[in-house]
């Protein structure tokens, strides 16, 4: 069986007993006619853009085996519920290494490296600025 990514995007703002019931219920549906390979759970994270009016959204990541018709009922499932923002299925190839952690709440791009010391343009631009 060919290896997909489902990626999930909850309302954070919904209960933990109905985030709780639309995961399991995702996971019965998968293990019924596939497997489940890794399952990552990524926490309440801010969203990049708001979805119906929703700023955070709480990610989770599923590594599936899965067949076509089971990938038909997923979607057919997870479109009629209201407490999910976003889903995507990704097809991966056989070889692909396992998904990376995600980075920080917060934390962008380069960010990591940043120190609190000065840039060195700002330690020249003091260096050359006029003694008062």
């Amino acid at each position: 069986m060919p290896l997909y990514d489902l990626t999930m995007i909850l309302d954070a703002e919904a209960p933990d007993a109905r985030r709780a019931e639309i995961l399991d219920g995702v996971r019965a549906t998968v293990e019924a006619d596939g497997a489940i390979v890794g399952e990552y759970d990524w926490g309440v994270r801010r969203l990049a853009f708001e979805i119906d009016r929703h700023g955070d959204g709480e990610y989770h990541l599923l590594q599936i085996d899965a067949t076509p018709p089971l990938l038909e009922r997923l979607d057919r499932t997870l479109k009629i519920i209201d407490e999910m923002l976003r889903f995507r299925f990704i097809r991966l190839r056989s070889d692909s290494p396992p998904p990376t952690p995600p980075r920080p709440e917060g934390a962008r791009r380069g960010e990591e490296e940043r120190s609190e010391a000065p840039s060195p343009v700002a330690a020249r631009a003091a260096a050359d600025a006029p003694a008062r």
